[in-house]
């Protein structure tokens, strides 16, 4: 009786024109045969299903998985097929897509972020990563030697064996297709190491943290996006932060609008002025097209096609001059209060900074009301950047102080304020071309104001990063501070014990 148990769990083979019929008849035996099911996965461009022919032209396989809509964490393992199946994965429409960022080899290269997923490459298959060298680099593979120039050219490490199969943590490689049925059988052990060690990692908590799956109940964040520009890496890093710690999100928009992105923020070319320099890697320009997909083709895209509307959520507090003032107040609150109470799904709001908080969200009432719902029930908001604008700018129509008076705070600091330009956007449907010009505030400014005497704004320039946690806030300064911000936020939810000062 076999040892090797991986019931249950789906591996995702990568298919193309030109595989080889013995190893895709392999992975079916030793995946089957270990209770695995096998899906043959390959972009079917807008089809049901594609029929590929192999390498001798005698036998046919269809794929009927399409790596642009199926999820990635379905999977236990995902394979790139021997031959020049790779090569023919990598193909691109001329002016319409990044030769180096295709459906497929984005597929790979995001599972090669995933530690719990095993990724196995055979043959030519390292071909699919190349374009991705960041994610190769120091790596230690076998390959094929017509790939073998590539492979090192992208920081890959040629490492010999005698099995000619090389493992590296959670990267599986082979050399030649001959080794199919063996190469299978590794993957399939390394799939039990990998599923052994998330086992073991959950009844371990290391320090500061909760592993992912130990939370009482799976955490919500809502999140909120300006309509007239976000500064995309302040989305996504915090996103991807939350995705890992495995939180679901809701994103909000002032009218319901899909936000978009700032065109500069996805420009690895575009030199901020303050700093003479660039502020967005192309890995980064590419994370945040895929968000800002204006097709929604990407997963992405997706997740920003239908946010909440504000508007329609949260009631507008009436003008002292309109009719039957008494009634309309006591409307607004009547609606207000059930507002709020709607709000018991979600643990955190996140305010998205970039210009467009200045022009949408810093001094909207429907935002207060909103943030003033989180701070009430004691719980944590996060906000980015200009987004911190908005805490400064919600106040109790009572005694007029900003709900941060007292609280250490950072935000964009007075030394990396444009003279002109901070806000860009591009023409897509309603949405035109405009620059704000010079910040209408100096950001810096207001929070110092709003903070008070006893407490401060920390802007830490001239160092890389500025996070400020002071409970129930943690404010974040600037596009390099996006990851740590999504970083506090989840050890002030699920920290051992959760985290209420840090950064002062």
């Amino acid at each position: 009786m076999s040892t090797v148990n991986i019931s249950g769990l789906k591996i995702a083979v990568i298919i193309e024109n030109l595989f080889i019929t013995d190893e895709l008849k392999s992975y079916r035996e030793v995946f089957e045969r270990y209770g695995a099911e096998v899906h043959f996965v390959s972009r079917l461009w807008g089809e049901k299903e594609q029929v590929f022919t192999s390498e001798d032209g005698t036998e046919t396989e269809t794929a009927t998985y399409d790596v642009e809509n199926i999820v990635l964490e379905d999977y236990a393992a995902v394979i790139m097929s021997a031959n020049y199946t790779s090569v023919r994965c990598r193909y691109y429409v001329e002016g319409r897509e990044d030769k180096r960022r295709t459906p497929v080899v984005r597929f790979f290269a995001q599972a090669m972020l995933k530690k719990n997923i095993v990724k196995g490459c055979l043959c030519h298959g390292l071909w699919i990563l190349t374009p991705y060298p960041e994610y190769l680099a120091g790596r230690k593979v076998i390959c094929h030697e017509v790939v073998r120039a590539d492979v090192e050219n992208a920081g890959g490490v040629f490492t010999k064996s005698v099995s000619g199969i090389v493992v590296d943590e959670d990267l599986v490689t082979g050399d030649t297709g001959d080794r199919a049925k063996d190469f299978a059988v590794k993957i399939a052990l390394e799939i039990m190491r990998c599923q052994e060690e998330t086992v073991k990692n959950a009844n371990q908590p290391r320090p500061g943290l909760i592993p992912r799956g130990v939370s009482p109940r799976k955490r919500k964040i809502l999140t909120l996006l300006s309509e007239c520009g976000y500064w995309g890496e302040e989305l996504v890093g915090p996103m991807e932060v939350f995705d890992e710690a495995g939180y679901d999100v809701d994103f909000v928009t002032p009218s319901g609008k899909r936000p978009i992105a700032i065109t500069v923020s996805m420009d690895p070319d575009y030199l901020d002025p303050p700093l003479g320099k660039s502020v967005t890697s192309e890995e980064m320009a590419y994370k945040v097209r895929l968000w800002d997909d204006p097709k929604i083709k990407t997963r992405e895209g997706r997740r920003l096609n239908k946010p909440i509307n504000l508007s329609t959520w949260f009631p507008e507090r009436p003008y002292l001059s309109v009719p039957q003032y008494l009634r309309m107040l006591e409307k607004y609150h009547h609606e207000k209060d059930a507002a709020v109470e709607s709000l018991a799904q979600y643990d955190a709001l996140l305010i998205v900074g970039g210009s467009g908080p200045i022009a949408d969200l810093a001094n909207n009432q429907r935002v207060h009301d909103l943030i003033f719902g989180f701070l009430r029930a004691d719980k944590l908001i996060g906000a980015e950047c200009y987004g911190v604008a908005c805490l400064a700018f919600a106040r109790d129509w009572q005694d007029g102080k900003s709900i941060i008076w007292g609280k250490r705070v950072t935000g964009h600091c007075k030394e990396y304020d444009y003279l002109d330009g901070t806000g860009f956007m591009k023409q897509r449907g309603e949405f035109f071309d405009f620059n704000m010009g010079p910040p209408p505030y100096p950001l810096e400014f207001v929070l110092r104001d709003a903070v008070g005497p006893e407490g401060a704004f920390i802007g830490n320039f001239g160092k890389e990063t500025s996070v400020i946690v002071d409970y129930p806030f943690v404010t974040g300064r600037s596009t390099p501070d996006s990851y740590l911000t999504g970083q506090k936020m989840v050890e002030c939810l699920d920290g051992t014990p959760p985290l209420r000062r840090w950064g002062w």
